[in-house]
C-alpha cells in the first residue's frame, strides 16, 4: 500500500489540497485544478489494486456512466485519467454531507426530507432513461448541498440495463457469494432489492427497492432490514414487510410499493415514483396557505426506540397534512365564552386510516359516551363492518361485526358497552343491538326503509332513529314507537335529522330550489325556527353536548368545511379550514372532541395499447383525471380533470382538459367548467354536460377552444355513477349523429321524459319520442352507424304491479316510429350496436343491481328485427358498468375484479376467448370508465385510489 498523498502533491494538473474520504473504490482527496482554477475530488485507485481487472473495470465503468448523464443531481464527473500507476477521476467538489450525516444529526423538516426523495428520484428517472441502473443507493451516496441541492455519487456499480432475459446477472451473482466477505459494506446490503441479493438479473427496479428502503429510514428514522446478522439481514430482504402501520396513507403506499418483493408489483418506473413524491409535495405547499405550523413535540406511540424522533416530527405532521382539518380554527364565539381557545388553538389528531372498497361513499362514526372509542363503518371483504378503535392509542381497531350483511351507522349505548345499529341480514332489514367486543346481534325493531339510521340512544331508554327522513323515538322497554317529525318526503334532507342530548329540540335541513336552510323544533311539538339560510349546500347537523350548539358542514369555496352556531341562530362560526372534505359525524360527551370524516381520492389517466398490452400513465396531476374520450383521430384525449374529488359531489365543476397521444405535452384545458366530454365526428368541436345549479345543459365547445355555446335549455336528466370505482351506470348520456349535424339526449321538458334531437348550432329541437308517463325513465340512446335509428332503453321509475320491466326501443329518426323490440325484468345496460348494424349487444344481470355490482355478467345479442336473443359471453367478477364495445362493434373490454384487484380484460364481442391486457398488482387501484381509441387501438382509463379518514379536534369548548 502506498503512503496517502499529502498536500500539495501533484496527479497531473490537479494538486492535492486534502484527504476527504475513503472507499472500497479507492481515497477521495480534495483538490485544485490547476488549469481552470476551481476545486474538484479527485477519486484515486491506489496501485495495490490497479491489477484487479474487476476493480479497474468497475472504476472506469464508473467514470463513464456517470458522464453520460447530464442532470442536475448526478455528480458531473471532468476527467479520467493515469498518473505512473494510479488512475483518477475528477468530479465536481460538493460541499455539503452525506444523507447518512444528516440523519445521524436528528429529524429532517418534512418540506426537506421530501424534497431530497423528489431529487433523488429524478436523478435516477434520467438515470434509468439512459438506461443505467446504478445498484447501490444507499444515504452514504447521496450528498446534500446546504443550499439543499442533492447529489447522487458512485456510479462504480453502474451498467447498461439489458432486456430482461434469464440470463442471471454475472456481477450480481459475485456479490451474492460474497455477501458474508469480510470487509464488505454492511450498509450496501441493507439496501439491496431481493433479486439482487439472489444474484438474478437487475433491471431499474432494483433502484427503486433500494430507493423504496432509503425513502422508509428517511420518513421513519430507521432502516427496513437493520438485523444483527449478515444472514438475518438478508432472510429480512427476502421475506419480511417492514411495518409501516404509523406511516399516514399516501406516504404509505408509496413506500410500500416502492418495497414490493416481487419487482413487477413495485413501481414500474423511477418517473412514476417521481410523480407520486411530486404530487405529495404539491400538497404541502397547497395546505401551507392555511398557515398551520407543524407541532414538533409530539409524545411516542411506538414501541420501537428507533422510530421515535423523526417518526414524530416528520410522520405525525404529514399526519396532520393527510387529516382534512389541517388548520382548525376561528375567531371565537365573539365574546360567548369568556374560555374562548385562540384560532391557532385547537388541535386535530387522526383517530383511522384505511383504503376505501366499491361503494363506501365516505366515513360514519360515533363516540363512546366516554370518548375514549370511536365506533365506525367500513368494507371489510365486500361487506361493510363495524369496527371500534381506541381514540388515544395506536392499537388496531377491533371488529365488532364479522358478518357479509350490510352493517351501519354504529351509535353507543349510555353505558358504553353496546352498540345499535342498522342492517339488512338476509331480507330482514332492522335496528339491531351487539356488544361493542363483538357476539350475536339482537333485533331490537323491524323497519320497511332500507336507508334507516340510528341518532341518539339516550340514559332514559330511548333510542331515536331516522326513518324516510323522519325522526322516531323507539322505548326500548316497552318497545312502543312515537314520531317526533310529520315531515312529507321532500321537507328535511336526508342525514340531517339530530335530535338534542337533554331531549328537548331537533335540528334538521331542508332544501328549497337553491336555498338551503337549517331548523330547530321541539321535540313534543311545535312550530319549527329557521335559524340558517344559505345558498351552499349543507350537510350533517348535529348537536353539541351542551343541547345549545349545533355543529355542521357547509360547502365553502368547493369544500365541506364545518362550522357552529348557537341554536338561537347567532352568527356561524367556521372552525375548520382544511384542503378536503370535513364531514361532521359527533361530539363527545364531554363537548372537547368533535368527530369528522374526509376522504383522500386520487385518479389519473392511463392508456394499454390493445395489441402489446403495454401500459403507460397519459394524464397525472395534482387534481383527479378521469373519464376520457378520445378524438375521431385518434390524437387527443379529451378528459375530466377536478379539484379536492371527494364522493363524486364534484365531478359536475371540473374542467375539461385536452392532452396529445403523441407527444409528451402538458395537457391543455378546453373549458374550465363542465365534464363528460364527447368528440364531434368531424373532430372540430367537443360537446359536454354543465350544471347551473341542479339543473344540467349540454354546449358545445370547438376543440380548439374558444367560447363554449349552450345547446339545451330545457334540462337534460343528470349522470348516474357510482363512487368508487367513477364507473357511469350508462354508456351514454347524450350521442353525436353519425354526420355530426345533430346530438339526442333525453329531456324531460314535457314533463316526462323523452328522446330530443338538437342541431350542432343549437337550434332546431326535435321532440323524436311521445312518451307522455312520468313513471318512465329513458336512458342510453345510441345511434346506429347509418344515422337512420337510435336505440335506447326505458324503465319505470317506480315498481308497476310489484315488478321492474327493462325495455329496450328503436325509434326511426326520420318517421318518429318507435317501437319496442325486447323486455326483461333483469337490469339491462346498453353497450352498443353490433358489427353487422342488425342487432344491439347488452349487458344483463339478475334482478336490480344495487351498489358497485360484480357479479355474473350475461353479454347477450338482440336483434332488431324480432328480439331474439342470443347469449354471447358470461363474464365472471366482472364490473356491470365498465364494459365497453370498441367503435366497429367487434371487441369488447371489461373490468374485472379478481384477488381483490382490478385488471382489464378483452375478448371478440361475439364470443371468444378473453385476454387480460393489465397486469395489476395493486389492490388499492380500482379502474374508471374505459374509452376505445376509434382505431381500436388503445382503451383510455382511469386509475383511482380512495382513502377514508376519520379525525377529531381534541379541545374543543
Amino acid at each position: 500500500m502506498i503512503k496517502e498523498l499529502s498536500a500539495n502533491t501533484t496527479l497531473s494538473h490537479y494538486r492535492i489540497v486534502s484527504k476527504i474520504g475513503a472507499g472500497g473504490m479507492g481515497e477521495v482527496y480534495l483538490a485544485e485544478d490547476t488549469r481552470l482554477g476551481r476545486q474538484v475530488a479527485l477519486k484515486v485507485l491506489p496501485p495495490e489494486v490497479a491489477e484487479d481487472e474487476e476493480r479497474v473495470l468497475r472504476f472506469v465503468q464508473e467514470a463513464k456512466s456517470a458522464s453520460a448523464l447530464n442532470h442536475p443531481n448526478i455528480l458531473t464527473v471532468y476527467e479520467i485519467g493515469d498518473f505512473g500507476n494510479s488512475r483518477y477521476i475528477a468530479t465536481e467538489f460538493i460541499k455539503g454531507e452525506t444523507l447518512r450525516a444528516r440523519l445521524k444529526n436528528g429529524p429532517l423538516p418534512l418540506r426537506d426530507a421530501l424534497d431530497i426523495a423528489t431529487q433523488v428520484a429524478s436523478a435516477l428517472d434520467a438515470a434509468h432513461g439512459a438506461r443505467l441502473i446504478h445498484r447501490d443507493i444507499k444515504p452514504e451516496n447521496i450528498m446534500v448541498r446546504p443550499d439543499g441541492l442533492v447529489k447522487i455519487l458512485d456510479f462504480g456499480l453502474a451498467k447498461l440495463s439489458a432486456p430482461v432475459s434469464s440470463t442471471a446477472d454475472p456481477e450480481a451473482e459475485t456479490l451474492a457469494k460474497n455477501l458474508t466477505r469480510s470487509g464488505l459494506i454492511m450498509g450496501t446490503l441493507i439496501y439491496m432489492s431481493p433479486e439482487q441479493v439472489r444474484g438474478q438479473t437487475l433491471d431499474a427496479r432494483s433502484d427503486i427497492f433500494s430507493l423504496g428502503a432509503v425513502l422508509y429510514e428517511l420518513f421513519t428514522g430507521a432502516g427496513p432490514f437493520t438485523k444483527p446478522t449478515r444472514g438475518d439481514v438478508i432472510a429480512a430482504i427476502l421475506t419480511e414487510t417492514p411495518p409501516l402501520d404509523d406511516l399516514p396513507p399516501q406516504l404509505r403506499s408509496i413506500v410500500a410499493k416502492s418495497l414490493r418483493k416481487e419487482k413487477e408489483e413495485r413501481y414500474q418506473t423511477c418517473h412514476e415514483l417521481l410523480l407520486n413524491l411530486k404530487g405529495l409535495s404539491r400538497e404541502m405547499e397547497l395546505s401551507a396557505h392555511t398557515g398551520r405550523v407543524f407541532s414538533q413535540s409530539h409524545e411516542p406511540t411506538h414501541a420501537t426506540a428507533a422510530l421515535t424522533a423523526r417518526r414524530f416530527s416528520l410522520i405525525h405532521a404529514l399526519a396532520i397534512l393527510l387529516v382534512a382539518g389541517l388548520a382548525v380554527g376561528a375567531a371565537w364565539w365573539f365574546g360567548f365564552r369568556s374560555n374562548a381557545l385562540a384560532p391557532s388553538s385547537l388541535k386535530t389528531a387522526e383517530v383511522a386510516t384505511w383504503p376505501s372498497a366499491p361503494g363506501e361513499v365516505y366515513s360514519l362514526g360515533s363516540f363512546s359516551p366516554d370518548g375514549a372509542r370511536v365506533a365506525f363503518v367500513k368494507h371489510a371483504d365486500g361487506s361493510p363492518n363495524i369496527y371500534v378503535k381506541q381514540t388515544g392509542a395506536n392499537a388496531p381497531p377491533v371488529q365488532t361485526t364479522k358478518d357479509e350483511f350490510h352493517n351501519d351507522q354504529p351509535i353507543w349505548s349510555p353505558d358504553g358497552e353496546e352498540l345499535a345499529f342498522f342492517s339488512t341480514r338476509g331480507n330482514q332489514a332492522g335496528l339491531w343491538r351487539v356488544p361493542y367486543l363483538g357476539g350475536a346481534p339482537t333485533l331490537i325493531k323491524t323497519v320497511t326503509a332500507g336507508n334507516t339510521k340510528p341518532r341518539y340512544w339516550s340514559k332514559s331508554g330511548v333510542l331515536y332513529y331516522e326513518e324516510q327522513r323522519n325522526l322516531y323515538a323507539l322505548d326500548l322497554k316497552s318497545g312502543q314507537t312515537t314520531p317526533l317529525t310529520g315531515f312529507d318526503s321532500a321537507k328535511a334532507s336526508t342525514d340531517s335529522l339530530d335530535i338534542s342530548p337533554d331531549e328537548k329540540k331537533i335540528v334538521y335541513i331542508t332544501t328549497e330550489g337553491e336555498r338551503w336552510g337549517v331548523w330547530t323544533i321541539p321535540a313534543r311539538g311545535g312550530a319549527g325556527r329557521r335559524i340558517l339560510d344559505s345558498a351552499a349546500e349543507i350537510r350533517n347537523t348535529i348537536w353539541h353536548s351542551d343541547s345549545r350548539r349545533i355543529l355542521y358542514s357547509v360547502l365553502t369555496d368547493g369544500i365541506f368545511q364545518i362550522y357552529v352556531t348557537d341554536a338561537d341562530g347567532s352568527q356561524p362560526t367556521q372552525i375548520t379550514f382544511g384542503e378536503r372534505d370535513c364531514l361532521a359525524l359527533d361530539v363527545a360527551a364531554d363537548g372537547a372532541k368533535i368527530l369528522y370524516g374526509s376522504s383522500k381520492e386520487e385518479s389519473d389517466v392511463w392508456s394499454v395499447n390493445v395489441a402489446a398490452g403495454a401500459e403507460v400513465e397519459f394524464a397525472s396531476d395534482i387534481n383527479s383525471e378521469l373519464w376520457p374520450s378520445v378524438a375521431p383521430d385518434n390524437r387527443t384525449v379529451a378528459f375530466s380533470s377536478v379539484k379536492n374529488l371527494s364522493q363524486g359531489d364534484k365531478l359536475a365543476s371540473g374542467a375539461i382538459m385536452i392532452k396529445p397521444t403523441a407527444a409528451d405535452a402538458p395537457p391543455a384545458q378546453l373549458v374550465a367548467d363542465g365534464f363528460i366530454p364527447a368528440w364531434s365526428p368531424d373532430g372540430k368541436q367537443v360537446a359536454f354536460m354543465r350544471v347551473a345549479g341542479t339543473v344540467y345543459n349540454l354546449w358545445v365547445v370547438k376543440a380548439l377552444g374558444g367560447e363554449a355555446k349552450q345547446l339545451t335549455r330545457g334540462g337534460v336528466p343528470s349522470v348516474q355513477f357510482n363512487v368508487l370505482p367513477y364507473n357511469r351506470t350508462q354508456v351514454t348520456e347524450f350521442g353525436w349523429s353519425p354526420d355530426g349535424g345533430g346530438i339526442v339526449y333525453v329531456s324531460e321538458k314535457t314533463g316526462a321524459k323523452n328522446l330530443w334531437l338538437v342541431s350542432a348550432e343549437g337550434a332546431n329541437e326535435t321532440q323524436l319520442t311521445n312518451n307522455d308517463d312520468a313513471n318512465i325513465l329513458y336512458s342510453s340512446p345510441l345511434w346506429s352507424a347509418d344515422g337512420k335509428s337510435i336505440a335506447y332503453r326505458s324503465k319505470p321509475n317506480k315498481a308497476v304491479a310489484g315488478k321492474l320491466i327493462y325495455s329496450v326501443w328503436a325509434v326511426d329518426v326520420e318517421t318518429k316510429t318507435a317501437r319496442t323490440f325486447f323486455q326483461a325484468e333483469n337490469f339491462l345496460r346498453l353497450l352498443g350496436w353490433s358489427e353487422d348494424g342488425q342487432g344491439l349487444i347488452v349487458a344483463t344481470v339478475k334482478g336490480s343491481p344495487r351498489g358497485v355490482p360484480m357479479a355474473e355478467i350475461s353479454v347477450v345479442e338482440i336483434a332488431i328485427a324480432s328480439g331474439e336473443q342470443r347469449l354471447l359471453a358470461k363474464l365472471q367478477s366482472a364490473y356491470l358498468y365498465n364494459l365497453h364495445l370498441s367503435a366497429d362493434g367487434r371487441m369488447l373490454a371489461y373490468v374485472t375484479q379478481k384477488d381483490g384487484r382490478d385488471n382489464l380484460w378483452l375478448m371478440p364481442a361475439r364470443g371468444g376467448a378473453a385476454k387480460k391486457l393489465t397486469a395489476n398488482n395493486d389492490a388499492r387501484l380500482y379502474f374508471s370508465s374505459l374509452a376505445w381509441s376509434p382505431d381500436g387501438k388503445a382503451i383510455y382509463f382511469g386509475k383511482q385510489s380512495r382513502y377514508s379518514l376519520l379525525s377529531m379536534i381534541t379541545n374543543f369548548k
